[in-house]
């Protein structure tokens, strides 16, 4: 594929956070590509890996600091991969690792979200998926959702996980937050498609009026790109799908920063709070930014 045939289409851009470059997919009858285009030369470029199959996607989420891209690759309706690329020199990334790989895998014996047989061992799942959810503010984290799809005839059904993988030491790991998420988010939760969208950073929180002020900043992008989307929605069962998710978003942006600050010393409860209500704002505010940016490419 050439770039400017008439032959490839540009299906959908992903910004990165500090306006360096773009991602931008193409597609033709037989493959799509994603390439990496700089913001300030365009006519600089690279490939993003190999072209993937017409039919597959990718979707992009690039960190706070430009230095990681996570890939959501969805080569089926029931497998969907996660692949995390390192960034290199100027606008190289290369493959770090996958959700396929051995170090992705937690022993389900770790955690009581997974269910277990009469024999008090993990079932067996005929497929399952994982999903991008959020980076950490200090880029030290990625939050990915992982479901598993059991046709066990006692405990048939999709069960459902977060997990961090620490991009600091290359590891996945837990944390008490994070263990009373994965049991407070039922099916309930996932059916209404509400996802936490904040990941804990391993940094300390900044000074409280250091994160009010962020938090507002946050939340008044919120509102004005909120309402841009509503605006330039054409299709009505559309925009009001996009209204029911924010409300819900929101109420239960609320209750997990309340959750989220009670984990932390008393101390430091009003600046966590404060932090998850600044991240995950922000990151709401990207979300939707990108969404009203590709709007037209989908109609």
């Amino acid at each position: 594929m050439l770039f400017g045939q008439a032959e490839s289409e540009i299906v959908h851009i992903t910004q990165s956070p500090r306006g360096t470059f773009r991602i931008q997919k193409e597609e033709t009858v037989e493959k799509s590509t994603a390439w990496i285009i700089s913001a300030k030369e365009p006519s600089k470029r690279v490939q993003l890996d190999v072209p993937y199959k017409f039919g597959e996607d990718r979707f992009f989420f690039i960190s706070p600091d430009e230095q990681w891209i996570c890939a959501v690759a969805k080569n089926s309706t029931r497998e969907w991969d996660v692949m995390l690329y390192q960034h290199m020199a100027d606008l190289q990334f290369d493959l770090a690792t996958t959700a396929e790989e051995p170090k992705w895998n937690f022993d389900p014996h770790d955690d009581d979200v997974w269910p277990k047989n009469e024999k008090n061992e993990p079932l067996d799942f005929s497929w399952g998926r994982y999903w991008f959810c959020a980076w950490s503010a200090d880029s030290a984290r990625l939050l990915v959702a992982e479901e598993m799809h059991s046709e066990n005839f006692k405990k048939p059904g999709s069960y459902f996980r977060y997990f961090y993988f620490n991009l600091r030491r290359g590891t996945l790991e837990h944390t008490k937050y994070l263990l009373t998420l994965n049991r407070l988010v039922k099916e309930d939760a996932r059916s209404q498609y509400v996802m936490p969208e904040f990941a804990e950073p391993l940094d300390p929180p900044s000074p409280e009026d250091q994160l009010r002020s962020h938090y507002q900043t946050a939340e008044s992008r919120l509102n004005k790109i909120y309402r841009v989307v509503v605006e330039r929605e054409k299709d009505e069962q559309e925009k009001v799908r996009v209204q029911d998710y924010q409300r819900r978003w929101l109420k239960a942006r609320d209750a997990f920063a309340e959750a989220f600050a009670a984990f932390g010393p008393k101390v430091e409860r009003s600046r966590r709070n404060l932090q998850y209500l600044a991240d995950a704002t922000e990151n709401r505010a990207s979300e939707l930014e990108e969404y009203l940016e590709n709007l037209d490419k989908w109609h």
